[in-house]
């Protein structure tokens, strides 16, 4: 049945995201729309079958997703194209004619297309080079849920075997996403506070039953003695669990405009939670998803590291993978230069978040290769070495007794993918981030500029991301 459901969710996925792609329907008169587009073999000797591309809009911009093969001369291709009934159709000032006018495609093409009733729409041509099935996922996707940028890497027995970026970095500029660009991560943050904890797991001075409140806990001196006995039992692997015993219902401390915690720093809401928030559950019973943990857990680190955590992240984890692409995320004053432009959607601010206050739970941004280099050194592979002992990412990986589909900070065996050994997705407002290990040697990752709020009879876009991923994963 669940499989039954998610091939439905794929038919929808392209069904729902075919009216676009033009066909034999009369041809309007008077306006400026171009219904379809392609490289026709015959008009151009570098491909060796002609590819048509999706037309659809993101925002305010109309736009044409393509895509060649690897060996197409993407410096020299006519395109066809069929638009409304006597419109003309130009790129730089000049006519543009149907199957025959060569252009430069290697950048973004403004197409404008002028309707005999005098409108005009100017068309972004955005064509690459790569895997058409793979990248046609992608357009559907973006089309369908209005997301401007968005990076893909797929690594196969640890090398990566696909990167590439799709769409706008930065919408108003018409910067394009190259396979570098810096994406917020959400929940995948967690996974990087995770190694963190486990690489002073390891070196012998941390342990994971160790306590964090109270006396004798490791932020005694930060938060003092003086709290219910139950919130002196926490753990690190309880934190690490979401099996602390506080719950994110009716609040999520870390994401609320609540008065006892929205502009607040995280220690001041720590403390808060400490004095106010009875917790639901006895420590190490019960699942809870628990945001604020992954926060106290980044306090552990600085502890007993005696670095700030991005210093830690970058210097004594990441570092061993020769990882460098891997940052604490700032606001829009603070973007990085290759770093995305983030698009709320529904009214919802991308850039309401405090990222250095919630660094350890959501505030980390990667490049979708820094990912998948990452992966292949805590994936027990043999072509690269890990990070981490054996022993270590057995702890790191084996399943909680609360919850079986969850490790230390790491989903586990997807209940319908079931080639998928851990995961995490992640979002906040203008974020949506998700990457998968897989029992077949492969992994992927999809990082996301936006996020739609948007639901149908198929599902939810969380289904949808998760299936693109699961799609594009299987093409390796």
């Amino acid at each position: 049945m669940k499989k039954l459901f998610l091939f439905s969710i794929v038919a929808i996925l392209f069904a729902g995201c075919s009216k676009n792609n033009g066909g034999d329907e009369p041809i309007p008169a008077g306006g400026s729309t171009m219904s379809s587009f392609s490289f026709t073999a015959e008009g151009n000797t570098s491909i060796s079958k002609t590819v048509t591309g999706r037309i659809g809009q993101i925002g305010s911009d109309y736009v044409i997703f393509i895509t060649v093969d690897d060996d197409a001369d993407i410096t020299s291709l006519r395109p066809s194209f069929k638009v409304d009934q006597n419109a003309i159709v130009t790129y730089n000032g000049s006519p543009v004619a149907d199957n025959s006018t060569a252009i430069d495609f290697s950048d973004r093409v403004e197409l404008t297309v002028t309707g005999e009733n005098g409108s005009k729409r100017v068309y972004q041509v955005l064509c690459k080079r790569g895997m058409e099935k793979v990248d046609r996922l992608v357009y559907n996707f973006m089309l369908k849920y209005s997301i401007p940028g968005i990076s893909v890497a797929v690594s196969k027995d640890e090398e990566i075997v696909y990167s590439h970026g799709y769409g706008f970095a930065d919408q108003q500029a018409k910067e394009l996403v190259t396979a570098d660009h810096l994406f917020r991560l959400g929940s995948v943050s967690k996974q990087q506070t995770s190694l963190c904890i486990m690489t002073l797991v390891e070196e012998g001075r941390l342990s994971l039953s160790d306590h964090l409140f109270g006396e004798g806990g490791i932020l005694e001196e930060e938060f003092g003695t003086q709290m219910p006995q139950s919130a002196k039992k926490v753990t690190v692997k309880n934190l690490l669990e979401h099996n602390s015993g506080w719950s994110s219902d009716p609040v999520d401390p870390m994401f609320t405009a609540d008065p006892n915690y929205d502009g607040k720093p995280l220690e001041e809401i720590i403390a808060y939670v400490l004095a106010n928030v009875p917790q639901s559950h006895t420590p190490g019973t019960v699942y809870d998803y628990y945001n604020l943990g992954f926060g106290m857990l980044g306090k552990v680190v600085e502890k007993i590291s005696g670095k700030d955590f991005e210093s830690y992240l970058r210097e004594e984890v990441l570092s061993r993978a020769g990882v460098t692409e891997i940052y604490v995320g700032g606001d829009r004053t603070g973007r990085r230069e290759n770093e995305c432009v983030y698009y709320s959607q529904d009214g919802t601010n991308g850039y309401g978040n405090d990222m250095e206050m919630i660094k350890a739970a959501g505030g980390i941004i990667a490049s979708a290769p820094a990912l998948m280099q990452l992966m292949a050194n805590i994936d027990y592979g043999t072509k690269v070495p890990d990070i981490l002992k054996k022993e270590t990412l057995d702890l790191m990986y084996r399943p909680s007794i609360p919850y079986e589909h969850y490790a230390l900070g790491w989903r586990l065996d997807h209940t319908v993918f079931d080639n998928w050994a851990s995961y995490h997705s992640g979002n906040l407002a203008g974020t949506s981030a998700i990457w998968m290990r897989g029992y077949n040697g492969v992994s992927a990752v999809i990082l996301c500029n936006s996020r739609s709020y948007l639901n149908d009879s198929g599902g939810t876009f969380d289904d949808y991301l998760y299936t693109l991923l699961e799609d594009i994963e299987c093409q390796f």
